[in-house]
């Protein structure tokens, strides 16, 4: 856009005044660009003096960009028909439907055969038969024909609407061809401050923005924070959560969930594919897990089913952070009794 206004005003050096639909269609650029373009020079400061004014211009159909590409429906036709033999004039009907890739279920909906041959007949430029053998046949009656109509298309495609007539701009309108549209142009003059500016500087892009106002910590988070470092320098450490993955001894098996209870069913865990298993384990732990599991202990009667070690041994996304406690409690209990050891001998 910087490339463009610069082109602009360089422009506007040289003419001192144009219309933007005028510069569009001058250099084939889409008109909201330029006026894109304008709209960016005049937050620069008073360097272009822009009116304001509303036009009717003619703009083309689908229909009508059809015929600009490829000819008048009764161009079609014409050039359908053999030069010397003539043809049926169903079999013509045909053809022109196939060259427009339309079906003949849907001539009702596009009747470009029947208006081609119509306006061709009008136009004096074919002749029919009714009375060949075989069905009505239709000839050519002239040698050349000029497709004033495609011209006239590509006239206003162009915006060349000086060379078209308005007996000629009534005829399109009449065959929907074009429609009658309204566009905001502007007239663009030099300002009081065109003069005093040559060039626009380089954007530098490694400029340091300002600086958005930040966020602030939540109440309660700020209050967590504070009991945390509280414990920190009474000498407790927080346990190792990062261990995402986690066996279903010590998630929910050391924390005495049967392995029968729901919630370790596939619908409410997560079971890792790879590895599937864990295999280190402290034995002498297990066992006192499973005997409580399966019989009872500790003043418990246990869940009195066979306990297995194999579901115990599946690996899961660890479901809650009590498996890290059961973690540290084992740990920490193995450490008492190594002190205890160490102090009894």
């Amino acid at each position: 856009m910087a490339d463009l206004a610069d082109e602009i005003l360089l422009y506007l050096a040289d003419k001192s005044s144009f219309n933007t639909l005028e510069l569009a269609n001058k250099r084939d650029i889409d008109h909201q660009k330029i006026v894109g373009a304008i709209k960016s020079i005049q937050a620069k400061g008073n360097l272009v003096t822009c009116d304001q004014k509303s036009s009717k211009h003619l703009e083309l159909t689908a229909e009508g960009k059809q015929i600009a590409e490829h000819g008048s429906h009764e161009a079609v036709l014409y050039s359908a028909i053999p030069v010397h033999d003539g043809t049926i004039q169903v079999e013509l009907m045909i053809d022109v439907l196939i060259l427009y890739h339309l079906f003949l279920t849907k001539q009702k909906n596009v009747p470009n055969a029947k208006v081609g041959f119509s306006k061709a007949m009008a136009a004096g430029w074919i002749r029919m038969d009714k009375k060949a053998e075989g069905g009505a046949r239709v000839y050519r009656k002239v040698d050349s024909i000029e497709d004033v109509v495609r011209k006239h298309c590509q006239l206003v495609a162009d915006h060349r609407l000086d060379n078209v007539s308005d007996q000629q701009k009534a005829e399109l309108r009449k065959r929907k061809l074009v429609n009658e549209v309204i566009i905001t142009t502007y007239d663009v003059s030099k300002g009081m401050g065109l003069g005093r500016i040559k060039s626009f500087k380089d954007y530098n892009f490694n400029a340091l923005g300002i600086m958005p106002p930040s966020g602030h910590l939540h109440p309660l988070l700020k209050v967590r924070t504070q009991f945390r470092q509280i414990f920190l320098e009474m000498g407790f450490s927080e346990m190792p959560t990062n261990n995402y993955v986690e066996s279903s001894f010590w998630n929910f098996d050391a924390l005495f969930q049967p392995q029968q209870h729901p919630a370790r069913d596939a619908h409410d865990t997560f079971f890792i594919s790879d590895p599937a298993a864990a295999h280190e384990f402290p034995e002498d732990y297990v066992d006192r897990v499973k005997l409580v599991h399966s019989k009872g202990g500790y003043g418990s009667q246990g869940y009195q089913y066979d306990w297995k070690l194999d579901e115990a041994a599946k690996n899961i996304m660890r479901t809650h952070t009590t498996a890290v406690s059961a973690r540290m409690l084992y740990k920490l209990a193995q450490e008492d009794v190594i002190r205890l050891k160490v102090v009894e001998g």
